[in-house]
C-alpha cells in the first residue's frame, strides 16, 4: 500500500495509477521505489496515470510526473498519462519549455 496512490492490474499488461487525496508530489523519491516495486512485481509494460482527479499540475506535480515517467522508463514500462483535465492542461503548457517525457492520451479507451 503506497498512501496516496492505488494501482490496479487492468490485464494485457497495464497498470492503472489512480492517485488520492494523501498524494504528496513534493517527496517523489518516497513513492517511486514502491509504484516500481509493484509494476515489476505485476510484470507492467505500461502504467496509466489517470489525471481526473487532479485539477493544477504545477512545477511540483510535472516533477513527480518526470520522476515518474524517468523511473519507468528505466524498468521499461511506457507511462501514458489520460483524462487531463483542460484546465490542468493549460497550466502544464504554461510551465514547460520542452516536450513531457511521457505520453498523454485522452482517456484510457483510446489506448487501444
Amino acid at each position: 500500500m503506497i498512501e496516496g496512490i492505488h494501482l490496479t492490474p487492468i490485464g494485457d499488461g497495464n497498470v492503472l495509477l489512480e492517485p488520492g487525496e494523501g498524494l504528496d508530489p513534493s517527496n517523489p523519491e518516497s513513492m517511486v521505489a514502491p509504484v516500481l516495486d509493484f509494476l515489476q512485481h505485476n510484470e507492467a509494460r505500461r502504467l496509466v496515470y489517470d489525471l481526473k482527479s487532479v485539477r493544477l499540475i504545477d512545477e511540483v506535480y510535472y516533477d513527480w510526473l518526470t520522476k515518474l515517467s524517468a523511473t519507468c522508463r528505466i524498468a521499461n514500462v511506457e507511462m501514458v498519462t489520460v483524462n487531463m483535465q483542460p484546465a490542468a492542461a493549460y497550466a502544464l503548457s504554461l510551465t514547460l519549455n520542452k516536450s513531457p517525457s511521457f505520453t498523454c492520451a485522452l482517456d484510457i479507451h483510446s489506448l487501444r
